[in-house]
């Protein structure tokens, strides 16, 4: 059964799936910003497996298969609970807005009201509830009692143009830099960590950048 078929399958698919943490230089966000792109953005196409076939162990030990998989992308600065007045605030707008759509859909078509009236109770849902249940999950999200959104690995983005690509790596994974529930020991900190070397042909070719990062990196090697 396709998950994306039921609306708790694609709250699963969307909301409770691995968080994986992004960190990144100002140069990198720079160069993504010409496509008018966030760095998340840019990779989020490729957080998304369709049609695969991969099978997992589960506590009954009954076989079961993923046919669907999916990562979410946080910035390190974002992996925080919300202001819990300020989602509050949120969830009133949302719960707003959509029963402002209802009443302006039925308003320009009277079809509409027969079909909402001849409708079981039971089979009737709320416009909103859906944005509102999103929303929600939202709210209590990256909170020191549960692990759904604790992230279990962090891809560090250097750009090409940066000075000591070694070294802004090392700097990126600081304990200035993460957050504070990582810091405070309410999640793992011993995730798993991939590095990536951002480089934007506009600013030449790349074997330049490159060649400069592999000698800096064979000095350090030397060094050791």
């Amino acid at each position: 059964m396709d998950p994306a078929n039921s609306p708790l399958g694609r709250m699963l698919l969307d909301e409770i799936t691995p968080v994986v943490m992004v960190l990144r230089t100002n140069l990198v966000e720079e160069s993504c910003q010409k496509n008018g792109l966030s760095l998340i953005e840019i990779l989020s196409p490729f957080c998304a497996f369709n049609n695969i076939d991969v099978p997992v162990r589960t506590a009954s030990d009954q076989p079961y298969r993923i046919q669907k998989f999916k990562l979410r992308l946080f910035y390190a600065s974002d992996i925080r609970q919300p202001n819990v007045e300020a989602a509050k605030e949120r969830l009133k707008q949302v719960i707003t807005r959509a029963g402002e759509k209802d009443y302006s859909d039925l308003c320009s078509d009277p079809s509409q009201i027969e079909t909402v009236l001849t409708t079981t109770q039971s089979e009737l849902v709320p416009s909103w509830f859906p944005f509102f249940n999103k929303e929600l999950v939202h709210t209590v999200s990256f909170s020191d009692h549960e692990a759904f959104d604790h992230p279990v690995a962090c891809v560090l983005v250097v750009s090409s143009k940066d000075n000591e690509p070694i070294n802004k790596f090392v700097d990126l994974f600081n304990i200035d830099q993460l957050p504070s529930l990582l810091n405070d020991g309410a999640m793992d900190p011993k995730i798993l960590k991939y590095y990536l070397l951002l480089h934007d042909s506009q600013d030449g070719t790349s074997e330049k950048y490159i060649g400069s990062f592999l000698h800096y990196y064979a000095r350090l090697q030397n060094i050791k």
